[in-house]
């Protein structure tokens, strides 16, 4: 048997996403035998029951499992695997999704990570210290639609990404300077 990686699971589930209904911009869904369904303020649950109750008439004790086919997240930054992961499950947390990308890497700043999240047509910041068990308890545990995870990069990325790199690179192209000096005028 052949080993899958999360980023080509993650493709195979991108090209089944396309079975399903879409949901209009005024929270409508245009169904087979039942016509049109208003998903406005209902919970997945309360869509199914609905879903079913109007089935009844054409349908003996229907089954309907709704699902959000298009909940993505985006990763971005210091993980091995960054990109746009669609989901699945209903509750995707902070943790999966990392793993699904592949983790943190050795540069990743684990006390600082930006979560971006649309609240109202708002864009809004959440710095998150993955380091801190209060982030089980916190509303960012749980990723919503579009959110986007940038992973920054530590201090020592930083300072290795410069043209001269940290202070012992600095003394040593200095030393290098004045030995080669002394060297040439003598």
């Amino acid at each position: 048997m052949k080993k899958q990686y999360p980023y080509q699971q993650n493709i195979q589930l991108q090209n089944r996403s396309i079975d399903g209904y879409l949901v209009d911009l005024d929270g409508t869904i245009n169904l087979p035998l039942i016509g049109s369904v208003n998903t406005s303020n209902l919970n997945i649950n309360t869509l199914s029951r609905d879903i079913e109750n109007a089935l009844t008439p054409y349908i003996k004790n229907p089954s309907v499992n709704v699902r959000i086919l298009n909940f993505r997240v985006s990763i971005l930054g210091e993980v091995k695997n960054p990109g746009t992961f669609t989901f699945f499950e209903e509750r995707v947390s902070l943790p999966q999704a990392l793993g699904l990308a592949g983790d943190l890497t050795i540069n990743a700043d684990r006390n600082n990570v930006l979560l971006i999240r649309d609240q109202d047509g708002k864009k809004t910041n959440h710095f998150i210290d993955l380091t801190k068990s209060k982030l089980f308890n916190s509303s960012n545990y749980f990723l919503k639609q579009n959110d986007i995870l940038y992973i920054r990069p530590n201090n020592a990325k930083i300072k290795s990404s410069g043209i001269v790199g940290d202070a012992s690179t600095l003394v040593s192209i200095l030393s290098l300077a004045v030995s080669l000096f002394i060297v040439i005028t003598r």
